[in-house]
């Protein structure tokens, strides 16, 4: 069965929603992420993670010269930004932005206590730190992934690099109904 075309796999007891319409069935429900909050949180971690990117830049340039500088310049931006991303996502699931916005990143199917594993974390996030090594593309990468993001959604709401890393973000903190209403 694949989860991500919207079969339960077997053993999962967690049920997605889009926004309130919450109704108590017995099972965990989680809230997936509206784009409006992961847009906003996105354009905040996008300014924090050039902030540590260009860190990693300094690093470089201090260390080094001439030709060195040209090749270790981006690595520096590269490693600046996926030290934003990696460490926040997956020991925490979040972000300073998706905190902000009330959002986390969880694995797919689990109750939303489990953060991604460090592979799913790089799968996730390892073009949003490199992007960043594009000085003047960068804005127009992230153009380009805020209208993916927004468009090709899928099923649980997710963008490609949440289907690739099998994780889907959701509100938080999640509003777990677990007993079914008496009617």
């Amino acid at each position: 069965m694949d989860p991500l075309r919207g079969v339960r796999p077997e053993g999962a007891l967690v049920e997605y929603v889009m926004g309130s319409e919450t109704e108590a069935t017995g099972n965990p429900v989680l809230v997936l992420a509206p784009n409006g909050r992961r847009i906003a949180a996105r354009l905040v971690d996008t300014v924090i993670a050039f902030v540590v990117a260009c860190l990693g830049f300094v690093a470089v340039v201090t260390w080094s010269d001439g030709v060195a500088l040209l090749v270790l310049a981006p690595v520096g931006f590269a490693a600046g930004g996926l030290l934003y991303f990696l460490p926040l996502v997956h020991w925490w699931g979040t972000t300073v932005g998706k905190q902000l916005f009330g959002l986390r990143v969880v694995r797919l199917w689990s109750d939303g206590t489990l953060p991604p594993s460090w592979k799913d974390a790089f799968i996730r996030e390892f073009d949003r730190g490199v992007f960043l090594v594009l000085p003047v593309l960068n804005l127009l990468v992230a153009a380009i992934l805020l209208v993916q993001m927004s468009k090709d959604r899928g099923i649980y709401h997710q963008s490609k690099y949440d289907r690739a890393a099998r994780t889907v973000v959701v509100r938080w903190p999640a509003r777990l109904i677990t007993e079914p209403v008496d009617r």
